[in-house]
């Protein structure tokens, strides 16, 4: 599971031009963002809230509630909307889906 996860995190990183440290730790809004792209695909992925909580050093809770607002982020947002695309995309090219 380790090791889908760190491939998922390089994708998000690699589409969105965020580093690997400030993914998964910054509070910029960009790198929320992306955080909640990578929280979003993990769970595509089947990954549960409390693995991926575990995985990014922040609560069941945190994960639940940036899992939910994506959607919403997206309406708002054509970039973020565009990113999370290609990051899927990327992830079913390299046969990550479950």
């Amino acid at each position: 599971m380790e090791k889908i996860f760190n491939e998922v995190v390089n994708i998000v990183s690699e589409r969105t031009g965020i580093d690997d440290n400030d993914l998964i730790h910054s509070k910029k809004q960009e790198c929320v963002d992306a955080r909640s792209i990578l929280i979003n695909l993990l769970c595509t992925l089947g990954f549960p809230d409390s693995l991926t909580a575990r995985y990014l050093g922040i609560t069941r809770q945190g994960v639940n509630k940036l899992k939910n607002t994506l959607e919403d982020r997206k309406r708002h947002s054509f970039i973020l909307s565009t990113c999370y695309q290609q990051c899927s995309n990327d992830i079913a090219t390299n046969n990550l889906t479950s």
